[in-house]
């Protein structure tokens, strides 16, 4: 029975974000990932053309010459929309309930993406991703900044490939995928990859992977090395190892350890920190390990994940007494400060504590016509950081920070129309629930994105 076009189209757009080896399959047998799409809407991987094959490009194009040189140029745009109906300060008010600020709107081009890849031979490959995020922003307008940069070969066949460059680490469901806005159920990421509370980097240097396929199982492994945090002498390791069978059920498990001592890219004042160390840190010696399971049934999806962080930090004195000035809450103050009062100096430098997250999301896709689709969803999040805060500015972020001990629990529901395969429109609603001083606040939020794929004919 042939596949539709919209089973076709969709794991291209998959694998060519992902830029994946196991979405490239070798000649020599190498399996696809799996798109996180029921499996009647993933089509089938985009494979470089066959070595005897008739096209080429250009002055390399014969019909009796193999097909050297293969690339493609195309990319995302993800407009977003936003609205918040009041939004929790995490402080008390004068009635000794929670205080809300007025909350409000904000509009953006929150994706815009420029991709290459190609390889020769179609075995050695190379894959480019350039984004410029927030480019809607009035008045300031936004560099292009190397997300991936990577070149790869093959070492044995499908079963030992490596790469390096600037590469996603292979790490739970969604690290590799968050590029393909258009391909995912959902807008937001799950809150393990949000970029104000990220509890790792999501880019590494330097990474070794394979596959090997069964009948009706598939068995892949990576490891990854790079620069990562690390300061001193840290060597930082990451590592995957996943099932799949017949596309109907994946499970694995992901690790880090930032190898010795980290230390965030950013200073306090610059912004949150682009992985799992805290700006006002001196250093840090933390890993992170879960697990995470997909089920697809039918045209019905469901995924869930669950992240544990252990941390073993020494707080940077002069950095924490700059929180003074983030407008902290009270449980805040008294993490920080000795009897809570930033005049009577800092607490402990040395400090423990663990980061968590679990997630669970579940849509069902119905067919509208040959083409189009629409798939509600529904979304359950749950995160805890008892040393985040709430400023951003300040490293910190705006929905754990606003949360006694820094937990949050996030439900969401939506729905995805596409009315052809290249095109997303999104709209979803969620409501925050936090604890403030033992008293529950609610922030609610509604979304809408609209986002397609582009690609410039060859």
């Amino acid at each position: 029975m042939k596949l539709s076009v919209l089973r076709q189209l969709r794991l291209a757009v998959v694998t060519c974000c992902l830029g994946s080896a196991l979405a490239w399959a070798q000649e020599d047998g190498g399996a696809a990932e799996p798109a996180p799409l029921p499996p009647e809407a993933a089509p089938v991987a985009a494979e470089p053309a066959p070595a005897d094959s008739a096209e080429g490009w250009g002055d390399f194009a014969t019909t009796a010459a193999p097909k050297i040189f293969e690339g493609r140029l195309y990319g995302y745009i993800d407009s977003y929309f936003e609205n918040s109906f009041g939004s929790p300060t995490g402080l008390l008010g004068s009635d000794g309930r929670p205080a809300y600020s007025e909350g409000g709107w904000e509009w953006d081009v929150l994706n815009l993406h420029v991709m290459a890849q190609g390889s020769i031979y179609g075995k050695y490959r190379y894959f480019v991703n350039m984004v410029a995020r927030s480019a809607g922003v009035i008045g300031a307008d936004q560099f292009v900044r190397i997300r991936n940069a990577w070149v790869e070969a093959p070492i044995f066949g499908s079963a030992l490939q490596v790469r390096v460059g600037k590469t996603y680490r292979r790490f739970g469901l969604y690290n590799e995928i968050l590029d393909a806005v258009p391909t995912f159920i959902g807008i937001e990421p799950p809150e393990l990859f949000d970029p104000d509370h990220l509890m790792l980097t999501r880019t590494t240097n330097a990474m070794v992977h394979g596959t090997f396929s069964f009948p009706k199982v598939t068995l892949s492994y990576s490891i990854n090395i790079g620069n990562d945090e690390r300061i001193d002498k840290a060597f930082p390791v990451g590592g995957d190892l996943r099932i799949d069978y017949s596309g109907v059920l994946l499970a694995g498990t992901s690790f880090y350890w930032s190898g010795g001592p980290a230390q965030s890219a950013q200073s306090v004042g610059d912004g949150a920190p682009t992985g799992g160390a805290a700006t006002w840190m001196k250093q840090d010696n933390y890993f992170v390990t879960g697990a995470f399971a997909q089920l697809n049934f039918k045209r019905l999806q469901v995924q869930a994940e669950y992240w544990y962080a252990g941390h073993d930090a020494q707080r940077d004195p002069s950095a924490v007494e700059k929180l003074a000035e983030a407008g902290l809450a009270d449980w805040q103050l008294q993490r920080y400060f000795v009897d809570g009062n930033p005049a009577s100096g800092t607490t402990a430098a040395n400090v423990r504590y663990a980061v968590q997250t679990f997630y669970v999301r579940a849509g069902y896709q119905l067919a509208l016509t040959e083409e189009s689709t629409l798939t509600p969803y529904v979304q359950f999040d749950w995160y805890q950081n008892p040393e985040i805060i709430r400023s951003k500015s300040y490293g910190g972020d705006n929905e754990a920070g606003r949360s006694t001990n820094g937990s949050f629990v996030k439900l969401t529901a939506g729905g995805v129309f596409r009315p052809v395969p290249q095109v997303a429109l999104k709209l979803d609603y969620s409501a925050h629930l936090y604890d403030v001083s033992r008293q529950t606040a609610l922030e609610h939020e509604v979304r809408a994105s609209l986002s397609y794929l582009w690609e410039v004919a060859p």
